[in-house]
């Protein structure tokens, strides 16, 4: 088998030469496809939290942001995600926001390819496979910067160090009681950690394999999970947050609404997979339960494909290496080696000439993304009142606008709202039948319209007057309302971070 040079070899040779070529194209990649950094609209919320919570002295358990009916207690699982954002930023500048991205990102491909070099993968085996991974995974890491991108990275750390249990080292067991705190704190995809270690017991467990250790770390971290600022009633927010539907929340649809291109990309990483399974049985695939469970669930659910793309790039590339197919292609790769470390370094410098055309130090917060026009309207009229907002710009009203205004719905879904009030304003923007009910079941003020739903129409035909408008949105107030008319028709806005 072709191995690597030693790191501390002073001479180069043709295969480091590789090595360092498949690692520098594959990360010039995955960072060409982040390089348009605009800001998750979660984000808002989560640096509103912790402002308030400041301002408070506590962390907030009941909403300030909402005028229409909240859940109590108010459980933020991405609360610690706003945290580190926050003083990031506050000491560190919103560029910070950028390094934490990117060395997420590129952090969870490492933990990932180290994962299968350990399970024995050539690294040209693993270079051939990881732009597939990175194809299916980038998604999770593409704005800035996503909760779940915690997730993303712990989970593939997770599986690195079960691959270096596997391997007899018990080493990583105390160190990760520290980290797995910090994950469940971070983001509520913990619960994919506890999902993934039990299947690796129970394969453990299957195979004969020793797993009475492991049982004893999946029994602690259940009991680090009361390691939170909301106690036992975390866990009651899990139980809701598991098991309710979205049918509202785009995200939670199959992976083939993603489209042609990344459904195809998923089938053929799924045809490999099979390939791999039919050529070496169920014993020779390692992590076949995990890799399976994470395959049903991105399947059902696009949001969650990154985590079958991690599984997939973890066990995939050694069980294929044993294959006929991976013996020919590393027979392939090591004849033509010049070619291959031409090609990596091609593939390095077009996807930073990508990078850089996209301008990946820069964070956008684009219209029509963001209603930053009717905002900063708002904003130089000092309107105070309540604002009805679609799901996915509440966030960004209230951080820009509160205490001054109040918003109907944002994108905290499970955590605040309830599923009448999240249903209202989905049916509203929608133009439903019972519309116009939702403008007087609560105190209303104002109307927040973007010109692309089916409301706009309604709207225009009703009482309300329009008193603003620019390209993308329009907003409607409350008739008797003494607000100056403005018409920015012409116009479309960027806007500011933070």
């Amino acid at each position: 088998m072709l191995r690597p040079a030693s790191a501390h070899s002073l001479i180069l040779t043709d295969d480091s030469l590789l090595l360092y070529a498949i690692f520098l194209g594959l990360g010039s990649f995955f960072v060409a496809l982040l390089s348009y950094n605009f800001v998750d609209i979660d984000l808002w919320h989560e640096l509103a939290l912790i402002r308030e919570s400041l301002s408070a002295g506590r962390l907030l358990t009941a909403d300030p942001y909402a005028y229409t009916p909240t859940i109590r207690p108010w459980i933020d699982h991405e609360w610690g995600a706003g945290a580190i954002a926050y003083f990031a930023i506050h000491w560190l500048g919103s560029g910070a926001l950028l390094i934490l991205k990117f060395s997420l990102a590129l952090g969870c491909g490492y933990c990932c390819l180290r994962c299968a070099r350990l399970g024995g993968a050539d690294y040209r085996i693993s270079g051939a496979c990881a732009p597939l991974a990175i194809a299916l995974s980038y998604l999770g890491f593409f704005t800035l910067i996503r909760a779940q991108a915690y997730s993303f990275f712990f989970t593939a750390l997770l599986l690195l160090l079960l691959q270096m249990d596997d391997r007899g080292s018990r080493k990583w067991i105390i160190p990760w009681f520290a980290i797995f705190p910090i994950w469940l704190n971070v983001h509520g995809g913990f619960v994919v950690g506890l999902g993934l270690l039990s299947l690796h017991c129970l394969e453990a467990m299957l195979l004969r394999k020793s797993f009475r250790h492991l049982l004893l770390v999946l029994i602690a971290m259940c009991l680090e999970i009361f390691l939170n600022p909301y106690g036992r009633a975390y866990v009651g927010y899990l139980a809701r947050a598991l098991t309710m539907a979205r049918p509202y929340s785009a995200e939670w649809n199959p992976v083939w609404e993603l489209g042609s291109y990344r459904t195809i990309v998923f089938v053929v990483a799924v045809l490999i997979a099979f390939f791999v399974l039919a050529s070496r049985g169920i014993r020779g695939l390692p992590g076949i339960l995990p890799l399976s469970a994470t395959l049903f669930e991105a399947t059902l659910h696009r949001k969650l494909l990154p985590f079958f793309a991690i599984a997939w790039l973890c066990y995939i590339p050694p069980a294929l290496q044993e294959t006929a197919a991976g013996a020919w292609l590393l027979r392939f790769t090591h004849r033509r080696r010049n070619f291959w470390l031409a090609a990596w370094v091609m593939l390095a410098c077009i996807s930073v000439a990508g990078a850089v055309r996209h301008k990946f130090w820069q964070i956008s917060v684009p219209q029509p993304i963001y209603p930053v026009g009717p905002v900063d309207y708002l904003a130089e009229q000092k309107f105070h009142g309540n604002i009805l907002v679609p799901f996915r710009l509440g966030s960004y009203v209230s951080w820009k606008l509160f205490p001054n205004c109040k918003v109907s719905l944002d994108s905290r879904y499970e955590e605040v709202y309830p599923d009448n009030v999240v249903r209202d304003v989905f049916n509203f923007y929608d133009a439903q039948p019972d519309w116009h009910s939702t403008l007087t079941k609560d105190p209303t003020d104002l109307v927040l319209v973007p010109k692309d739903v089916p409301l706009q129409k309604k709207m225009r035909e009703s009482n309300w007057p329009r008193i603003y408008v620019d390209q993308q949105f329009e907003l409607y107030a409350k008739p008797g309302s003494a607000i100056p008319v403005v018409d920015r028709s012409s116009y479309s806005f960027v806007g500011v971070f933070p």
